[in-house]
């Protein structure tokens, strides 16, 4: 394991809350708003970018002090005035990356394959970058990410047929009471999930749907779309329909019971009664999925680990770029108070010898640090550096023997 490497096992984390790690039940006593986020990064001293979806909420770190990740845990308790942070999973370096790189893929997801998340993932890299709570290492890291769920997607049909809990709870819909063509049904709320419910019951062919939220005109932009007819939201009309999916959040819960099919997507659900289906019922079929789905599942984390080390190469890249890019600034600084200081002394007669005296004291400027490395290398018998200075600037190797010879001239 090189240098970077270390570095970045050192300093890139994962604060991890889903549907695995503590049940859907519990995830909405853990979503961070807007505000709150602002607030948390202003008690982080490192880059942040939060992943927040109706079955995960995960926020990834980078930080050059460990102990920020502690006081981050402990602000989080004090936001939300309890020990939520018994309930996370840290996760800490390469783990870190491959987890997030897993979730891009969709084989940690509810619903093995789905597509959102990569859309989420890019949502959640320009939600950070827009409040200014993210840098660069974060940056490389989501933008690798967001490859690696591609590639897999390219790779494998993980991603083919019924993915996405919307697909599965349509499909469930479908096993249950058959063709949804002439079923009437209803959508609660305008969100991305809706939408995405509408459309996948207009290519299923369904005629009677009925879009349902608390601002008319949003529902209306969705259901007309499709010749569907909208409304605000009217709770007591669900029992109307054959069918109901639901996607909203509510500030109480509601008890139904009836003979009719409703689907509560919603994260906490809403919704309590026999004929509710929640996003936990979803899971159980997600799981029969899963088995058909294995062989893909194996691809996607064999591009997973090939694209670790892909991911170590972007950082050195990072690295090297921004090491360049201060050495030439250095260098840009001395050049520019140089040329003024000729440009204060040049005439015709004297043209010659103070552009000499001007690149000569640049070449000294410039040089000067490499210069002091190249005497503590020799000090310190660091034959690896020195071979490393004279390979830059095609001089060849200088053997072991030889060191003492260069040392001891040097001393002279």
């Amino acid at each position: 394991m090189n240098v970077l490497e270390n570095e970045i096992n050192e300093r890139y984390y994962a604060i991890v809350y889903t549907y695995k790690t503590i049940g859907i039940q519990k995830l909405a006593d853990h979503y961070l708003k807007e505000e709150e986020i602002k607030e948390l990064s202003r008690h982080f001293n490192g880059e942040m970018a939060l992943l927040q979806t109706c079955n995960r909420i995960e926020l990834y770190l980078y930080t050059k002090r460990p102990d920020e990740v502690k006081k981050l845990l402990e602000y989080l308790d004090h936001v939300h005035t309890r020990k939520i942070s018994e309930d996370a999973v840290v996760l800490k370096g390469m783990d870190a990356v491959a987890h997030l790189f897993e979730v891009s893929a969709g084989i940690d997801s509810l619903s093995i394959g789905e597509y959102e998340i990569l859309s989420q993932i890019k949502l959640a890299l320009q939600n950070a970058r827009r409040i200014n709570i993210t840098g660069k290492h974060l940056e490389v890291l989501l933008d690798r990410a967001i490859k690696v769920g591609r590639r897999v997607r390219l790779s494998t049909n993980i991603s083919k047929g019924k993915v996405g809990v919307y697909s599965l709870a349509i499909e469930l819909a479908k096993v249950k009471l058959g063709n949804l063509s002439e079923r009437k049904i209803c959508v609660i709320g305008a969100g991305e999930m809706a939408k995405k419910l509408t459309f996948m019951l207009n290519k299923e062919g369904a005629k009677n749907v009925t879009v349902l939220n608390r601002t008319v005109e949003r529902a209306k932009e969705i259901a007309e779309k499709y010749g569907y007819a909208y409304g605000g939201l009217d709770l007591s009309v669900i029992g109307n329909f054959d069918v109901v999916f639901s996607a909203i959040y509510y500030p109480s819960s509601v008890e139904v019971n009836g003979s009719n099919l409703l689907f509560d997507l919603s994260s906490p659900p809403v919704f309590k009664g026999n004929n509710v289906i929640t996003l936990e019922d979803l899971q159980q079929l997600s799981s029969k999925y899963l088995e058909q789905r294995k062989k893909d599942i194996e691809v996607a984390k064999e591009i997973i680990r090939n694209s670790l080390k892909e991911f170590v190469k972007d950082y050195e890249n990072m690295v090297y770029d921004a090491l360049v890019s201060e050495l030439m600034g250095k260098i840009e600084e001395i050049r520019k108070e140089e040329v003024q200081r000729a440009a204060k002394k040049l005439n015709d007669n004297n043209k010659e010898e103070i552009l000499n005296a001007m690149t000569k004291s640049m070449i000294k400027k410039i040089f000067s640090p490499l210069l002091m490395k190249i005497r503590l290398a020799l000090e310190n018998n660091d034959i690896n550096y020195i071979n490393f200075i004279l390979e830059l600037f095609n001089n060849g190797k200088l053997p072991d023997v030889k060191t003492e010879e260069v040392k001891e001239q040097q001393t002279n």
